[in-house]
């Protein structure tokens, strides 16, 4: 009889941590199953570069202002409800992406998938700490981790197959049966409580925090374009962007009502966590988001070879999770964090020698190599945060370092689009330097065309240029997010515990 109440338990929490798993792999998967797709969905909704950008972007900075609202959601309707209420959105919205029938209607819905998704990780972090003893959470968090990072990784894989088989419609589509199943397990499993209170929460801090984040977003999307502080407009939004960000950080650091607990950066392990999240979200999600676009539009690898090229990534990230969860207990979070962040830095900078005559050994073994340290670090950060956090404030804290993570996700991919944009501009002023009469190698590259029409040779040089500022200008952007995880390495040796 014993034996059964106990496998009771243990049943419940395997099928409640696979819809909770599920859903937050659905959730951040999101993030980059778009990415493959952006070139078709560019030219089916007739977008530039910078533009399609957005379809990126946009999700993430909702889910970074949306993310703070789970610990006052939770309180206010409780898990379950916020749980279902959530996945549900998730699901009708995912539909109504695939059906769009312009730029401004995608980016829209986008913003609504990522405002109503975004409680999922952190609620399905706070579930799951709650669901299991303190002795098997660091596997649990070690699979959640897994959740986290294996979805934006394994998101070019599944789009690349979706629009090479399908249509690039699919990738929101897809969401339709795994969320469904996600509902119908969490439905099924996820405990009934009535614990539901009214709560006061501080609106105007809120507003300030949403202003603050949406109009940053802003400039660093369409600075580059309006040449940065000579626009007026980027000038009148850095001063609201200073303006509504500090009264957030007053009014957070002073009330009891306020939608993000500020005072609970005064825990130096949650404090450099959070921090190191930041600019290590911008590195993994720049280079996830990128890579399988410079792929495809460079060196003209087909969406699902892409995918799988991105992949590889993933299979070390898992492998680096499963070896973090099993020596974590020995070692401490910290030191496999650095290790973790050094060898995704290393990565990083491999990618910057790459060139328009890439083969695929060499795409590969980058990755291979970064996803090992991506996936040793994310899970050693994520343990750093929660390890001095009392049980009482895991809600706050999974939301505020999940803001964190996405707003770092959300300032790499912005600056990666800028890089790329400005880094091309100088690189085609400089190489159309070299296209004169007096250069003898123009004379030998135009002797190997195949044909001698004039316009035609023009537009082959121009196009070629083209080509080769773009790999400059990604060569720029992967030595920035290869700084990035420099950058946190050096915040998380400023930790108290070695």
């Amino acid at each position: 009889m014993n034996a059964e109440n106990d496998r009771a338990p243990a049943l419940r929490r395997f099928w409640l941590s696979t819809a909770l798993l599920t859903a937050t792999v659905m959730q951040v998967l999101d993030i980059t199953i778009v990415s493959v797709a952006l070139p078709y969905m560019a030219g089916s909704l007739s977008a530039n570069e910078t533009q399609i950008s957005w379809v990126v972007t946009s999700y993430l900075v909702a889910a970074a202002i949306s993310t703070p609202l789970t610990g006052f959601l939770t309180a206010r309707f409780g898990r379950r409800r916020l749980l279902l209420a959530s996945l549900g959105g998730f699901v009708l919205i995912s539909a109504l992406c695939g059906i769009s029938q312009d730029l401004a209607e995608l980016v829209l819905l986008r913003l609504l998938q990522g405002l109503v998704g975004a409680p999922l990780p952190s609620l399905a972090q706070a579930m799951l700490i709650e669901a299991y003893p303190p002795e098997a959470r660091g596997r649990i968090m070690a699979r959640w981790s897994l959740a986290v990072v294996a979805g934006p990784i394994l998101g070019p894989v599944v789009g690349g197959y979706l629009v090479m088989h399908l249509d690039w419609r699919w990738v929101f589509y897809v969401n339709l049966p795994i969320g469904i199943l996600a509902w119908l397990l969490a439905a099924a499993y996820s405990a009934r409580t009535t614990d539901y209170r009214k709560v006061s929460v501080d609106i105007l801090g809120f507003l300030c925090m949403a202003i603050g984040l949406g109009a940053l977003q802003v400039i660093l999307d369409q600075g580059n374009q309006m040449d940065w502080f000579t626009a007026r407009r980027i000038i009148i939004l850095t001063l609201l962007v200073t303006f509504a960000m500090s009264l957030f950080v007053w009014r957070a650091s002073t009330r009891s009502d306020s939608i993000v607990n500020l005072r609970l950066l005064r825990n130096r392990d949650f404090w450099v966590a959070s921090l190191a999240s930041v600019t290590f979200g911008a590195g993994f999600y720049g280079i996830v988001t990128f890579q399988p676009i410079f792929l495809e539009q460079l060196l003209g690898y087909p969406p699902e070879t892409a995918g799988w090229i991105s992949a590889a990534r993933g299979v070390t990230a898992m492998a680096g999770m499963l070896l973090t969860g099993r020596v974590i207990h020995r070692t401490g979070p910290l030191s496999l964090a650095l290790m973790g962040c050094v060898l995704s830095a290393i990565g990083g900078y491999a990618m910057t020698g790459f060139d328009l005559h890439l083969d695929l050994w060499a795409a590969i073994w980058p990755g291979l190599l970064q996803g090992l340290g991506l996936g040793v670090a994310f899970s050693s950060i994520a343990t750093l945060a929660f390890r001095s956090i009392p049980t009482t404030a895991t809600a706050e804290a999974a939301g505020l370092f999940g803001v964190m993570r996405v707003l770092g996700g959300a300032v790499g991919v912005s600056l990666m689009t800028t890089i790329l944009s400005r880094s091309a501009q100088s690189a085609w002023n400089h190489l159309a330097g070299y296209i004169n009469p007096f250069n003898p190698h123009l004379h030998t590259f135009l002797s190997t065309l195949s044909t001698t029409s004039a316009p035609l040779q023009v537009a082959i040089v121009q196009q070629e240029v083209l080509r080769q500022a773009q790999m400059l200008a990604y060569n720029d952007g992967f030595w920035a997010l290869g700084g990035a995880f420099v950058v946190t390495t050096g915040i998380l040796l400023s930790a108290k515990k070695f």
